[in-house]
C-alpha cells in the first residue's frame, strides 16, 4: 500500500522560514545526490543554531523517511504533533509514517484527526481512503 505524503523537499524548503532558507538550499541538492549523513548533519546544525523552528524539524523527519529511517522520522513528527496538536499536515505525515510502519490504526486515527481540523484536506482524505481499502481488503479475506 502506498500511502502519499507532502515530504517534497522543495516544499519543505519553501515552507522553512526565509531568514536562512537559502541557506538550506544545499540540503536539497544533498538530499538529491544521497548525501544522507551530510544533510542531516546540516539540518541538524540549523536545528541547534534555531531550536524553535517547527519547520527544521519537519525537514529532518521528512530527510530521514526519505532516507528510510521512518521510526527515527516518526519520532521527530510525534513531537511536532504534540507540540503543534492543531496542525493538519503534521497529523498527515505523521499517519503516512504509521502506515508505513504497519501501524494501520494509529495511521487512520491520525488521518482523520487531520480531516477533523481541515475537512477538505485532500492529501489526508486520500490516505484515509487508502487504510479504509486494506480494511475491507482485509476483513474479505477473513
Amino acid at each position: 500500500m502506498k500511502v502519499k505524503c507532502i515530504f517534497l523537499f522543495f516544499v519543505c524548503l519553501t515552507y522553512t522560514s526565509f531568514s536562512f532558507a537559502s541557506d538550506l538550499d544545499g540540503v536539497s541538492e544533498l538530499i538529491k545526490n544521497g548525501k544522507e549523513t551530510e544533510a542531516i548533519a546540516r539540518i541538524n546544525r540549523y536545528i541547534q543554531k534555531y531550536p524553535s523552528d517547527p519547520e527544521l524539524k519537519f525537514l529532518r523527519g521528512a530527510t530521514l523517511d526519505h532516507f528510510g529511517k521512518t521510526r527515527e522520522a516518526k519520532e521527530d513528527f510525534l513531537i511536532l504533533s504534540n507540540k503543534y496538536p492543531k496542525d493538519p499536515i503534521i497529523k498527515n505525515n505523521l499517519g503516512v509514517l504509521y502506515a508505513k510502519l504497519g501501524e494501520y490504526r494509529k495511521a487512520r486515527f491520525l488521518f482523520e484527526s487531520a480531516l477533523k481540523l481541515k475537512t477538505d484536506y485532500q492529501e489526508a482524505k486520500n490516505n484515509l481512503s487508502l487504510i479504509q481499502k486494506q480494511d475491507r481488503v482485509y476483513l474479505t479475506s477473513k
